[in-house]
C-alpha cells in the first residue's frame, strides 16, 4: 500500500469512528460460525451460517404483521456513497451489490452479480454477469457500469484504492462478460473484488459537469441493485425500502437504522420494543437480553483483540530501551494469563489467539505456532537476562500503554485493565490510559503520532479472513512501522503472488512463526462482539467476514 493509500483510509476512518479496531464498526455485527463451541445462540434455527443473495424465507414459515425493522447500532458512515470509506461494507444499507460475494464462514468467494468467473492468467480474470439485473432507476446493469464501477474504486480520491492498488484495467469481452487485469500477481484480488460496489454509470455521469459535484450528488441521491432503496439519510439515521427493481426476495418493507453510541441507551430501546436489533453489547447486558428471550450473536473470528509492541519508533528505526529487547516482548507474552482472562473476564465468549493473528481453520493459520504459556518465571527469568531486573521494592521499568475503544463495560476496557494488572505482577510499572478519542485512536494506527509502549488496539484480517490482511501492518513497505524483519518482508510479497494454496500456506506459516517469535503483538484472544435480536425476527447471518446482516434474509415471524 502506499503512503497516499494510507492517508486517505485515515480520513474516512475519521469520518467513520474507527473502521479497524473500534467498538463501531460501520452497521450491525454478524456472527460467528455455528461451530464455535461458546456460542450464545439459543437455538440454530434461527440463525444461518450459509444465508446469501438470492435465497427465501424457509417454506411453511408463518410472518409476522410487522413490515419495519429499526436497528440501533453503535455507529453509522458519513456517507452513503460505499467508496468514500474504506471500511464500509460494500453493500451498505443493502442498497448496493458487488461482482462477488463472502461464505460468512470461509470468507471464500460466491456468486453474487456475476454469477461465475474464471481466471485466465495469473494477472486476468474474466466475470460474467448475472441477467436480467436492474439498478433501483430502472436501467439495467451492463458491462459498462462494471468497468466504471472499478474504475472509480481504484481513484485515489476514494478510500477504497487502499485495498485494490494492485487494479489495472476492465474491459467488456461481449455484453455478459467483463475482463479485468491487475498490475501484479494477487491471489486476494477476488476477495477484494468483494467489495466494490458496482455503481449505475450512466446515472451517475448525469448528475454534474466534474467528478466533485457528481460524487456529492449522488451521495444524496445513490442508486444501485440491492434488495432496498435509498429513501433517507444522516449520520444518525437512514432509511431504507423495499426496491421493486430486485432479483432477490426481501420481506420487510422498511428499515430504519438509527446512531445509538451509548449501550445502555441501545439496551433500553431494545427492551422497550422501539428497536429490533442492537450491536456491540457488553458482557454484562447478556442477563437482561437472555431475561428478554432475544437471539445472541456472537463474532469471534475476523479480530484479534491483543496488543502492538513496536520494535521499531514512528520512522522505523530500532528501538532503544525495554521495548526494542525481544527477550522483554516475550517476557511480556509469557506473562498474560489468557485462560482467566478469557474465562473470568471475559465469560468463556471468546477463545486464544494461539500466538498467531489468524483464526483457526483461515488461511494462514498453522500448527506449528501456539499460544505463549502463562510462564511468570520464565518472564521474569527473560526480564533478568534482558538487563531489567527487579529493583527495590520489586520494580523494573516504567512503559505506558493505551486501549482504544475503551468505554464503560466494553470488552475492550477489561482486556486493557487485565494487561495492566498482569504486567504488574511482573514488576513492570504501566502507566495506562483507556482511550475514547477516536481521532488520538486512529493517530496512533497509523503512525501520525508516536504510540504508546504498548498500544492495544486490535487488528482486522476481515473481511479477507485471510493472514494476509493483518502481517501487512508488520511490513516495512506498509510504513506502519511496528517492526522490521527483512525476511517477514520478503515472504510478504512472496504470499502475495502464490497461487498454489498449500505452497503459499507454507509461506504464511513461516510469517506466522517469525511474528510469533520478534514478539511485537502482545497475543491476547479472538474477537469479542455481541448482538442481539429480537426473538421475533429470524434470517440473521453469522458470518465472520463482514459486519453487515443481508437485510432481504431478515424476516418477522408471527408471534
Amino acid at each position: 500500500m502506499s503512503n497516499n493509500g494510507f492517508e486517505i483510509s485515515r480520513r474516512a476512518l475519521l469520518r467513520n469512528s474507527a473502521v479497524f479496531g473500534g467498538s463501531a464498526f460501520l452497521l450491525a455485527a454478524c456472527g460467528t460460525s455455528g461451530s464455535s463451541s461458546n456460542t450464545a445462540i439459543k437455538a440454530t434455527s434461527l440463525v444461518s451460517a450459509t444465508g446469501g443473495p438470492g435465497d427465501k424465507v424457509p417454506a411453511g414459515v408463518k410472518l409476522g404483521n410487522n413490515k419495519s425493522l429499526t436497528l440501533a447500532l453503535s455507529n453509522m458512515p458519513a456517507s452513503v456513497d460505499p467508496m468514500v470509506e474504506v471500511g464500509g461494507d460494500g453493500r451498505r444499507f443493502d442498497i448496493y451489490e458487488c461482482l462477488v460475494d463472502q461464505s460468512p464462514v470461509t470468507g471464500a468467494p460466491r456468486p453474487f452479480l456475476a454469477t461465475s468467473w474464471k481466471q485466465v492468467d495469473e494477472t486476468t480474470y474474466d466475470f460474467t454477469l448475472r441477467q436480467g439485473v436492474k439498478f433501483h432507476n430502472g436501467d439495467p446493469l451492463t458491462t459498462d457500469d462494471v468497468i466504471f464501477s472499478l474504475q472509480r474504486a481504484a481513484n485515489p480520491t476514494y478510500a477504497t484504492a487502499v485495498n485494490f492498488a494492485t487494479f489495472a484495467s476492465a474491459t467488456a469481452v461481449d455484453a455478459q462478460t467483463v475482463r479485468v487485469a491487475t498490475s501484479a500477481p494477487d491471489v486476494l484480488f477476488i476477495k477484494k473484488i468483494a467489495s466494490i460496489s458496482i455503481l449505475p454509470k450512466n446515472y451517475y455521469t448525469s448528475l454534474g459537469a466534474t467528478d466533485k459535484a457528481r460524487a456529492a450528488a449522488f451521495a444524496q441521491a445513490p442508486v444501485g441493485t440491492g434488495p432496498y432503496k435509498f429513501v433517507s439519510y444522516t449520520t444518525s439515521k437512514s432509511v431504507v425500502e423495499i426496491a421493486p427493481t430486485t432479483w432477490r426476495h426481501p420481506t420487510i418493507q422498511q428499515i430504519t437504522t438509527l446512531q445509538v453510541t451509548d449501550t445502555g441507551t441501545q439496551l433500553n430501546s431494545f427492551l422497550a420494543g422501539s428497536a429490533q436489533y442492537i450491536n456491540l453489547m457488553p458482557i454484562s447486558a447478556i442477563g437482561s437480553l437472555n431475561k428478554a428471550g432475544a437471539t445472541l450473536i456472537e463474532l469471534v473470528k475476523g479480530n484479534d483483540l491483543g496488543a502492538f509492541i513496536d520494535s521499531v519508533d514512528m520512522g522505523g528505526a530500532p528501538k532503544t530501551g525495554p521495548m526494542g529487547n525481544k527477550q522483554v516482548r516475550q517476557a511480556l507474552n509469557y506473562g498474560i494469563d489468557k485462560n482467566t482472562l478469557i474465562n473470568n473476564v471475559l465469560k468463556g465468549k471468546t477463545v486464544s489467539d494461539n500466538g498467531q493473528l489468524i483464526a483457526a481453520g483461515l488461511p494462514g493459520y498453522t500448527s506449528t505456532v501456539t499460544s505463549y504459556p502463562y510462564d511468570v518465571a520464565k518472564a521474569k527469568q527473560l526480564l533478568d537476562a534482558a538487563g531489567y531486573p527487579a529493583k527495590n521494592g520489586g520494580s523494573r521499568f516504567t512503559m505506558s500503554m493505551a486501549t482504544a475503544f475503551a468505554g464503560p463495560g466494553s470488552a475492550r476496557l477489561l482486556i486493557g485493565e487485565y494487561l495492566q494488572n498482569d504486567l504488574a505482577a511482573l514488576g513492570i510499572d504501566v502507566t495506562y490510559q483507556a482511550m475514547t478519542d477516536i481521532a488520538t485512536e486512529i493517530d496512533y494506527f497509523y503512525d501520525i503520532k508516536q504510540r504508546p509502549d504498548i498500544y492495544h488496539f486490535g487488528l482486522f484480517s476481515r473481511p479477507f479472513m485471510d493472514a494476509a490482511r493483518p502481517f501487512n501492518y508488520f511490513t516495512t513497505a506498509s510504513k506502519n512501522y511496528h517492526m522490521s524483519n527483512p525476511q517477514f518482508d520478503a515472504l510478504f510479497e512472496q504470499q502475495q503472488g502464490e497461487f498454489d494454496a498449500a505452497k503459499r500456506q507454507a509461506i504464511l506459516a513461516q510469517m506466522a512463526e517469525i511474528l510469533h517469535d520478534e514478539a511485537t503483538f502482545l497475543f491476547s484472544t479472538q474477537d469479542m462482539w455481541l448482538d442481539a435480536a429480537a426473538k421475533n425476527l429470524r434470517g440473521m447471518v453469522q458470518a465472520d467476514v463482514q459486519t453487515e446482516q443481508y437485510y432481504d434474509l431478515l424476516y418477522f415471524v408471527a408471534d
